[in-house]
């Protein structure tokens, strides 16, 4: 999966490269998937959901990471999953498949 330049999703591209660098710097090796209600431009408003693949990401810092991540976005809601295998769980495998990396 590729970052899509065609596909519109609902965060501006500064925010795309805050979020990137947020992550990045725990682990420059992560993959940064946006998926739900982000990814269509057809609806608006919607919580901004974060899915990583990262082995490096321990709890302690997905917490910094979430302070980060609130810091930027201030009370928009934020969900952020973390796991070192997206066939983890149905639910990460398919956030996984039709989200669109960052």
């Amino acid at each position: 999966m590729e970052i899509s330049k065609d596909k519109n999703i609902r965060l501006t591209k500064d925010e795309i490269l805050k979020i990137k660098s947020i992550i990045l710097s725990f682990d420059p090796k992560a993959e940064i998937i946006l998926f739900g209600s982000r990814t269509d431009t057809n609806k608006k408003g919607g919580d901004i959901d974060i899915l990583v693949i990262s082995d490096k990401i321990d709890y302690k810092k997905r917490r910094k990471i979430r302070v980060e991540l609130l810091k930027l976005f201030g009370d928009r809601k934020i969900d952020l999953i973390i796991t070192p295998n997206p066939s983890k769980s149905v639910f990460t495998e398919l956030s996984y498949k039709y989200g669109v990396k960052l």
